[in-house]
């Protein structure tokens, strides 16, 4: 697993180096700059982000390099290292995108597990189901989604979502039920709305991209819903 580090401080860069270190298939590449990540990300084979909030080196705001790096075509789970750990600026580090988000001061432990974790919701755990609704397949082993076999490119947090809705097709989703399910690494904090509109907003975009139109519906007070097999024309 190919870990890609964002940090201007080397301690908290030795203490990745230290989880990274006891797992013989782990590799970390560290930059310390924004200017640096921007340049040298979309060229990377990355399987986990970790980006540095605040980036002294040339001032860059973590939350909206990793903003600029979905938009670059990053889709890596990221996550977001930060002594800021109050409830409202964990919230702000998800709606930029981020899987995870950890406070400093952390030790090596901590972060192998998270790691672990981001590796697992990655698709580093097999499950064979394919899931086909009309000209959608998701294929959860692989954890990718095609339509009439184009490539649907995810982020790991958009992948889960729209398999969650893939398994219960025809029937609306709510809000909580997406929170609870989708931002497991969040038990403590309520379903934050705005955090799981934005997703589903880009999880849209990345379907219309391919597909050329919206196939989640929007169902008022109920949640969203993913038609089922003979709704979704096959094109």
């Amino acid at each position: 697993m190919h870990i890609f580090m964002v940090e201007d401080e080397d301690v908290w860069a030795d203490k990745a180096g230290e989880a990274v270190a006891s797992e013989p298939d782990w590799t970390l590449e560290r930059v310390a700059t924004g200017r640096e990540a921007l340049a040298r990300a979309a060229a990377s084979a990355i399987d986990v982000l970790i980006v540095d909030r605040v980036i002294e080196t040339d001032g860059a705001d973590g939350l909206q390099l990793l903003a600029r790096l979905r938009d670059m075509g990053v889709v890596a789970p990221a996550l977001v290292l930060s002594s800021l750990g109050q409830a409202h600026q964990r919230v702000e580090g998800l709606e930029a995108g981020a899987d995870d988000y950890l406070g400093k001061p952390f030790d090596a432990a901590e972060l192998r597990a998270r790691l672990k974790s981001l590796a697992r919701r990655a698709g580093f755990v097999a499950n064979p189901e394919v899931i086909v609704l009309g000209g959608l397949e998701v294929r959860v082993k692989a954890r990718t989604a095609h339509w009439n076999g184009a490539h649907i490119p995810l982020s790991p947090q958009e992948f889960n979502i729209l398999k969650l809705l893939a398994e219960r097709a025809g029937t609306p989703v709510s809000r909580d039920t997406l929170w609870a399910e989708v931002w497991t690494d969040f038990p403590n904090l309520p379903p934050q709305i705005n955090v799981i509109d934005v997703a589903v907003a880009r999880l849209r975009r990345s379907i219309r991209a391919v597909v050329g139109e919206d196939l989640i519906e929007t169902q008022r007070l109920k949640g969203y819903v993913l038609p089922l097999t003979d709704e979704i024309a096959s094109g």
